[in-house]
């Protein structure tokens, strides 16, 4: 098979669903599928994922993708994985699932997480985790949860997984985890790239073997299982890379090879991330840094509310949102969300939005934050809490940036990626509250072309991980209006200081 004839398939496993994509070697891609993943929250700070739906939505996008026209699936070379981060379920001797998956939207373990700070050196753990250990976001927390509420589930798991682990265990029958997931635990070491001894030993009482064996993201499995093969229509010796996280390959899907560019992703929660040559801790623990490979780490800042916060307004005023966007002939209701907006006068007249439906991680990491909406009055309506929310979770991401500006303050460039790129209002928002220009990615599914792009490395068919690949240009830029930069610069002030009232 020549080069040019080779394909390569990206699969990302998201906290809201599944979606696989089919690229040529130059970055064309050739088809796409998708399978949403509704959340379990069934109590207060519960957030958990079937693991069964989202390994058969996993099997279906891979199908789907393998056997869309303009896809000849004997030409697939490589694939690889994307995945969220901060994904927990422990399994038996099987490889059985005997938990839901706990993603990082799970809040259940708060106090095992003050616990860790209030009887463990949380600042060591940082040193050399990269992770705010502290915070119940980090499958550290959870595990101590699961060991104190559910003691014969912690004492029957062979392994505590991530959600790759499982499906990769189900596909291959091994349990590996690429360092870049096994960083974001709150149980690795980022500098010597093991499972931290004081970590398992001290913090939680376990021994490594209870957790996959970490590996670096290039790493090829293959020998699929014949059954899963034949469901899929793949070829059983695919060369399958265990890839990396979901953020760090959106970096690289947008070209974001060193610090002097930062992607943004909004997607469920929102990130801003950057790629340095080696650790970079902040002091005031604000911020949290993983391994990529084992000569690059990503910094960044993440928050709990991105657009899990429009996803929520949809699904409690339905019928009303429906009846609207039919009326006024849009596709869906978040075309319906960003005419709102377009309708309203930066700051919402006056309405605020604090968008912590689910607590919050950086820069504040308080996890028992809660939303609110403040200053409503009788002349507010549906559209103003709308573009109020969308302007609350822009001043979050912000406040992120703002710090990672402070710590590294190379960035030249911003660059979106991920579901908020498609409403231009929210786009122009940004570039408004940031007061700078935000480069638009070429690539509408940056971690899934990150992906594919790693598979691609991984069998030899690029030569590196800097290689510049057409979708890694930009596709718009958008311009931040000074006027709106001035009215927004007071705004969040406003909002900084009525989060910082309500959360004393």
């Amino acid at each position: 098979m020549k080069l040019k004839e080779k394909l390569f398939m990206g699969i990302d496993i998201g906290t809201s669903g599944v979606r696989a994509a089919v690229f040529d070697i130059e970055g064309k891609q050739l088809s796409l599928a998708y399978r949403e993943s509704p959340m379990l929250c069934h109590e207060t700070g519960m957030g958990e994922l079937d693991p069964e739906l989202v390994y058969r939505s996993f099997l279906d996008v891979m199908k789907e993708c393998a056997q869309a026209p303009g896809v000849d699936s004997r030409n697939l070379a490589a694939a690889a994985l994307s995945t969220q981060l901060f994904s927990i379920l422990a399994v038996d001797r099987k490889g059985v699932p005997i938990t839901n998956i706990l993603t990082w939207a799970d809040i259940r373990s708060l106090g095992h997480a003050e616990l860790v700070k209030n009887n463990f050196d949380y600042r060591k753990i940082y040193d050399s985790t990269g992770c705010r250990g502290q915070h119940p976001m980090y499958p550290l927390s959870k595990i101590l949860w699961i060991k104190e509420t559910m003691p014969d589930i912690f004492k029957k798991a062979f392994k505590f997984v991530s959600v790759k682990e499982y499906i990769l265990n189900r596909l291959f029958g091994k349990f590996v985890i690429d360092i870049t997931d096994a960083s974001t635990t709150a149980m690795f070491n980022i500098h010597n790239f093991s499972w931290d001894e004081y970590v398992l030993e001290k913090v939680i009482g376990i021994d490594k073997s209870r957790l996959g064996q970490p590996v670096e993201c290039n790493f090829i499995l293959q020998g699929m299982r014949k059954e899963y093969a034949a469901e899929t229509g793949l070829d059983p010796d695919l060369p399958f890379a265990v890839g990396s996280g979901d953020g760090m390959l959106a970096n690289v899907g947008c070209g974001v090879f060193d610090d002097t560019s930062m992607s943004c992703t909004i997607g469920t929660s929102g990130a801003l991330r950057t790629s340095v040559s080696t650790p970079l801790l902040d002091p005031q623990h604000r911020t949290w840094c993983y391994c990529f490979t084992k000569d690059t780490w990503v910094i960044g800042g993440a928050i709990n509310n991105g657009g899990i916060v429009l996803k929520w307004l949809r699904d409690e005023f339905k019928d009303q949102f429906e009846k609207d966007a039919g009326t006024a002939g849009l596709k869906n209701i978040y075309e319906l969300f960003s005419q709102y907006a377009e309708e309203i006068n930066p700051g919402s007249d006056g309405l605020v939005f604090l968008p912590f439906l689910t607590g919050e991680r950086s820069p504040g990491w308080n996890a028992n934050a809660v939303g609110t909406i403040h200053g409503l009055r009788l002349m507010h309506g549906r559209k103003h809490i709308v573009r109020a929310a969308m302007e609350a979770v822009m001043f979050r991401m912000f406040s992120v940036f703002e710090i990672l500006h402070e710590l590294s303050g190379n960035t030249k460039r911003i660059i979106a990626n991920g579901g908020y790129v498609k409403s231009k209002i929210w786009l122009k928002m940004q570039a408004d509250i940031f007061g700078k220009e935000i480069a638009v990615a070429g690539a509408s599914e940056a971690a899934v072309f990150g992906a594919a792009y790693l598979a691609m490395f991984a069998v030899g068919a690029i030569d590196s991980l800097t290689t510049p690949l057409l979708p890694m240009r930009t596709s718009e830029i958008i311009v931040p209006s000074q006027q709106n930069h001035l009215i927004y610069k007071e705004l969040y002030s406003n909002f900084k200081s009525l989060y910082g009232k309500l959360s004393q």
